[in-house]
């Protein structure tokens, strides 16, 4: 067995995982298989249980490790970190019978998929050790009062308010609160571990250590490189469950709790060839509660998300959709979940026959009457997914409007002084892209020439001047506020001179 590599450069922010099986494990595997596994993922370490364990961890500076046991190896996992000074919460054990009976290429793509994916867990050691809730004899005499637990954490500082407000109200028991960067969790003693929150949110901003956006288009992208049995309809099983057992095509991904899965993650699925799995457990009422948020089928096509109850056999997976990788810079936008979401919608058009005239579930359709609208740019401030866009070329200033990425939030309907924008449903397949809404002339200063705003604008602003009694300033909204200074100050000036006599100001 290999059990050593020199350390070697990885771009972007990776966690250096082992490979560690079972005696058994090994046996069933095969050591071809684990040599391949070292080989191509270029992890540092894979080796067999041993007492020599310890000492290689700390010598190739371990920081994750993925288990492969016929065994429940949770007391090794909760010592982990006494013991090999590593996160509990950075360790994946996988059962060794999901890869009993499969084909080598099969057990190498979802090895490969786990190791990329965990190599990706590095939010995992944002999070604190919390007091135990429990307290038993044994870890009084090794005075082990603390255990690590899962918990969302924030992705990066939010620096507007874009999906806060939705996450807040989203936690079933209120533990969200809004901070200096964002949001966080109140008390992480008390969270669950469900993920709900992660699942409601528009963009991913609050990720489960354990499946973040990055970890899914990567666990996905190793699946759709590495496996390639012709014939085989392939699926996705989202599941928290390790006792389920699958026929090969079908890879298991472990998810926190199936509340944890964005819309966004179910779409990319099919958009990438694979047939999503839902697994649930429906005594667990916060996991049956998303589930039956998520839609049943492909937005404009008749595919079927598999939605199975824990103890039901899963039905055949039927899937004829060509395989394609998930660009992994989707994650990497200001959008996230929602460029994910859309490259989902893109690709699956270009995959199957997609009804344009259907609703798309989470993108929300805005009217804006140009005959009212005066260009003021109000919603394009108001808006917290920047919309709406207002720019001046030349003479001529436009508004669009991007509509894919409304979320409704309804905060440019609310703030429009013309009441000149609706949002009241959902965007069809055919309405997913950048309209003009209006457009107008550019009015320039009459002395100096400089754009001072639209010709829309002024000609509001000179019929409120009207209304409410000042013909005389309206006679001066063409007049950018330099040149109006100096008018007011030469207009000033003469009057002063008259009333005292001198010589009239040339």
């Amino acid at each position: 067995m290999v059990r050593s590599r020199e350390r070697i450069s990885h771009r972007g922010r990776k966690l250096r995982i082992g490979l560690i099986v079972t005696k058994t494990a090994r046996e069933k595997l095969g050591d071809q298989l684990l040599v391949d596994i070292y080989k191509e993922t270029n992890i540092p370490y894979v080796a067999e249980f041993g007492e020599y364990l310890a000492e290689d961890v700390k010598s190739n500076e371990l920081q994750g490790l993925l288990v492969v046991s016929e065994k429940d190896e949770q007391n090794f996992v909760s010592s982990v970190d006494e013991k090999l000074g590593i996160s509990p919460l950075a360790v994946e054990v996988l059962p060794l019978s999901w890869f009993i009976g499969k084909s080598p290429s099969y057990n190498k793509a979802l090895l490969k998929a786990y190791v990329r994916k965990l190599s990706k867990q590095d939010f995992v050691y944002r999070l604190q050790p919390v007091k135990t809730t429990t307290v038993t004899r044994r870890s009084l005499i090794k005075f082990r009062l603390y255990e690590y637990k899962v918990y969302p954490v924030l992705f990066d500082a939010l620096t507007f308010e874009r999906e806060i407000n939705t996450l807040i109200q989203s936690c079933p028991k209120g533990l969200i609160a809004k901070a200096v960067e964002g949001v966080t969790i109140t008390s992480p003693q008390d969270c669950t571990g469900c993920g709900y929150c992660t699942s409601k949110g528009y963009l991913g901003y609050l990720e489960m250590p354990s499946l973040t956006t990055e970890q899914f288009i990567s666990f996905v992208n190793e699946i759709v490189r590495n496996y390639n049995a012709e014939g085989k309809s392939l699926g996705l099983v989202f599941t928290s469950d390790k006792t389920v057992s699958l026929e090969e095509g079908l890879f298991p991904l472990l998810v926190p709790n199936v509340a944890s899965v964005h819309d966004s993650f179910v779409f990319a699925t099919f958009a990438a060839g694979l047939i999503p799995v839902i697994l649930y457990d429906p005594k667990d009422d916060i996991a049956k509660k998303r589930v039956e948020e998520i839609p049943d089928v492909f937005p404009g096509t008749e595919l079927k998300i598999v939605k199975v109850k824990h103890g039901d056999k899963i039905p055949l997976v039927e899937n004829k959709l060509p395989k394609s990788e998930i660009p992994e810079g989707v994650a990497l936008t200001r959008y996230r979940r929602r460029s994910l979401y859309l490259w989902a919608l893109e690709e699956m058009d270009k995959k199957v026959k997609v009804n344009p005239e259907v609703e798309v579930p989470g993108v929300y359709f805005v009217e804006v009457n140009p005959d009212k609208c005066v260009l003021c740019g109000v919603c394009v401030r108001a808006c917290q997914m920047l919309v709406p866009d207002m720019k001046t070329v030349n003479d001529l200033t436009t508004l669009d409007y991007n509509i894919p990425y409304c979320i409704g939030s309804q905060r440019c309907v609310k703030n429009c002084p013309e009441n000149a924008i609706k949002v009241e449903r959902l965007a069809k397949f055919k309405e997913l892209q950048k309209v003009r809404v209006n457009q107008a002339k550019v009015t320039k200063c009459r002395y100096c020439g400089k754009p001072i705003g639209t010709v829309k604008i002024k000609g509001k602003v000179d019929s409120l001047l009207i209304q409410y009694g000042y013909p005389g300033t309206a006679q001066y909204t063409d007049v950018c506020n330099e040149c109006k200074q100096k008018e007011l100050t030469k207009m000033w000036l003469e009057s002063y001179l008259n009333a005292t006599g001198k010589k009239k100001v040339l």
